[in-house]
């Protein structure tokens, strides 16, 4: 005689919301979806944001994570909890010792500041303004200013390169698009 063993299918665990255990999902406000995370994708479906979402329902970010995985998240190994005038004064702190603030580099080296620092501000550029920095200017791999450039071209004069455009821009792209975003045009002086 064949045994047939039926299977049991588990239906997903009950959620309480007002128990003592603690808080297993977060609600969304708007649409009721039971989440871990409101996040900023979410978010984006009701055409809204992180801010104007906690700003509209008085909100911490806190109250976008569920308990459960705040207390996840804060076991990690290399957790600290920042507050925004915690984390402003640890990325300046990075950024002097380290001079670089790239996302790709904290991701690698600092990766809960990173996180911390697009949770508590909502994303990356709002991050980098509050902390005092101009985003477009972090991204760049180094910084051209205006007597930067001028440095480069005189040195390229001491060593009798030419300064055509077209030379300039083949093997020195760094100085030419300094000096075009610098001058406008590439015009060495």
């Amino acid at each position: 005689m064949g045994h047939t063993r039926q299977q049991k299918r588990f239906a997903p665990r009950a959620r309480k919301p007002n128990s003592d255990e603690g808080i297993d999902f977060v609600r969304c406000r708007i649409c009721g979806d039971h989440r871990r995370i409101i996040s900023g994708r979410h978010l984006s479906k009701h055409g809204t944001d992180r801010e104007k979402y906690m700003e509209e329902y008085g909100l911490s970010p806190d109250e976008l994570i569920a308990k459960d995985s705040r207390r996840l998240h804060s076991s990690r190994r290399d957790y600290r909890p920042y507050s925004k005038r915690d984390w402003i004064a640890a990325i300046k702190k990075v950024y002097k010792r380290d001079e670089q603030i790239f996302a790709g580099f904290l991701q690698e080296k600092h990766k809960q500041l990173y996180y911390q620092g697009t949770w508590l501000f909502g994303d990356w550029d709002n991050a980098l303004r509050v902390a005092g920095f101009a985003p477009e200017q972090m991204r760049l791999r180094s910084f051209w200013d205006r007597e930067k450039v001028i440095l480069g071209i005189r040195a390229l004069r001491k060593q009798n390169l030419p300064l055509y455009p077209n030379y300039v821009m083949r093997n020195h792209p760094n100085l030419f698009s300094g000096a075009v975003r610098q001058y406008g045009l590439w015009k060495p002086s």
